[in-house]
């Protein structure tokens, strides 16, 4: 009870530290910007609640009030703008400025929500909106296409409408012409991806265009509707730095999964620099390149937890191991499943493969065997040595497929630990298939043999003499070293 106490206590602390450390971090921003001295800026992060707001977010929702010409004042006495996000910011501005708003202030753009619910009317007695514009006329000024624009419906006395109302109809109207999309269809899209109602048309024409040159079509724009209000700035930018990102077509991933899209290239070349710390090479993440769209937090959370899981750690040279990043969650639960089960030699393929009937199918069968392909790519990078070398050597044991990763893993480090050399290890590769505590008194009964000069032996004997000693006890037939298993298993001794 005490340990479980000290080690909460621990990680309040830590959490309180990090808390402490990124408040520190946002008024040395402020400071640095506005010129004012830190205890001022701490103690108006701490009043504003801007102690956990991610720095660079915060950086740019300044810079963007700064490009937008409000002064620091403006800035400074409007603090939830600090708290919005710089791109919701951005998408609110170019909107109200295409519905007809006038000089729209920081006070105005910080609660651009609440203005565009308002009735027309009441915005212009505001003087928010010019007595003279028509806001119906002025969304249509920022339709590109004048065929399409012809084919609007008129909103008649559309100042006794809500501002909103009459965005959403003229949006909705442009959509459906634009993506040849039925009734319908179209309502459907904003039932699903609310936050296409208030987007400007010119961030949703560009979009467009943008996902059209990709390779989508109108019905998969549609049906991934998210893509309508991306940040498009976003999409070139990754387009024109990283068009083959590990050495993959981004076009191409793209169409595969739409998602990367709307990926900020900042959090590309974050979750690249992780996996490169993490040793993952361009070929493994060629294959999995919806990594990108998760945080670059997420991801390097999840590679550590696997590096220190001595079930997943086995994995981390396999070709397809990102997917056990991608589909973290759902692999720790099948892995705990198993093991409650007894299941010791799960593939990646079943665990990681986001399709549940591939797990079900291996329950139901209830085989604990691995995939020889598994085993063949952990011995590959073990060992160093091409699949076809590895291949050869292995198929010829008739357990190999019985012993899970882990325990081969275990048995390969404690050899090692023995300074046993890789290249002789590999010449009697069968041993890594027998369990760590017998070949660790198998070891010890060989030196304390008065009959063999163990000194004298080279390592490749001393390693077929610990073979030997294992089975002599278990009379070569195997039995009691690995665990039985209905698989089909030839009728010969292991001499």
């Amino acid at each position: 009870m005490f340990k479980n106490n000290t080690n909460l206590c621990y990680k309040c602390c830590t959490l309180l530290n990090f808390r402490k450390f990124l408040s520190n971090c946002n008024s040395q921003i402020l400071s640095d910007i506005f010129g004012m001295p830190r205890s001022r800026a701490r103690i108006y992060i701490d009043k504003h609640k801007l102690q956990h707001r991610n720095g660079e977010l915060l950086i740019n929702s300044i810079q963007f009030c700064k490009k937008l010409g409000y002064t620091n004042e403006d800035i400074l006495g409007t603090p939830s703008l600090l708290n919005k996000h710089p791109l919701e910011l951005e998408q609110h501005y170019l909107s109200m400025e295409e519905g007809g708003f006038q000089s729209i202030g920081p006070n105005v753009l910080s609660r651009a929500r609440i203005y565009m619910k308002k009735v027309i009317n009441n915005l212009k007695i505001k003087n928010l909106i010019c007595k003279e514009t028509d806001v119906y006329e002025h969304f249509l000024k920022y339709i590109e296409d004048t065929e399409i624009v012809k084919k609007i419906p008129i909103i008649s006395s559309s100042d006794d409408h809500q501002w909103n109302e009459v965005h959403m109809t003229i949006l909705q109207s442009f959509l459906k012409w634009r993506l040849n999309a039925t009734e319908d269809e179209i309502i459907k899209l904003f039932r699903i991806y609310k936050m296409i109602r208030n987007k400007s048309f010119r961030i949703i024409q560009e979009n467009i265009a943008l996902v059209e040159d990709i390779g989508f079509d109108r019905r998969k724009i549609l049906k991934y509707g998210y893509l309508l209000h991306n940040f498009p700035n976003y999409t070139k930018t990754v387009l024109k730095d990283f068009p083959n990102l590990a050495g993959a077509d981004m076009k191409k991933a793209m169409r595969q999964y739409p998602k990367l899209i709307m990926t900020s290239p900042t959090n590309i070349l974050k979750i690249y620099g992780i996996l490169k710390e993490f040793n993952i090479e361009d070929e493994i993440i060629r294959k999995q390149m919806n990594i990108f769209h998760m945080s670059p937090e997420t991801v390097k959370l999840r590679l550590e937890e696997i590096n220190h899981s001595p079930d997943f750690k086995v994995l981390l040279k396999h070709p397809r191991v990102l997917s056990l990043v991608v589909h973290h969650n759902r692999a720790k639960s099948r892995l705990s499943f198993l093991q409650q089960l007894q299941l010791k030699c799960a593939s990646l393929i079943v665990l990681g493969t986001h399709r549940n009937e591939v797990f079900d199918d291996y329950i139901r069968e209830g085989k604990d065997v691995n995939k020889s392909g598994d085993v063949v790519t952990f011995l590959k990078n073990t060992f160093n040595v091409d699949a076809e070398r590895i291949r050869k050597k292995i198929n010829c044991h008739p357990y190999y497929l019985q012993v899970p990763l882990k325990d081969m893993q275990d048995s390969y480090d404690y050899l090692i630990s023995q300074h046993f050399r890789v290249s002789n290890i590999f010449k009697v590769m069968h041993v890594i298939l027998y369990p760590v505590d017998k070949i660790a008194n198998a070891l010890k009964d060989i030196k304390v043999n008065k009959e063999i000069n163990y000194k004298s032996l080279n390592q490749v004997k001393k390693l077929n003499l610990i073979l030997y000693y294992i089975e002599k006890e278990h009379h070569f037939t195997g039995n009691g070293i690995w665990r039985k298993c209905d698989i089909d298993i030839p009728e010969k001794t292991l001499e």
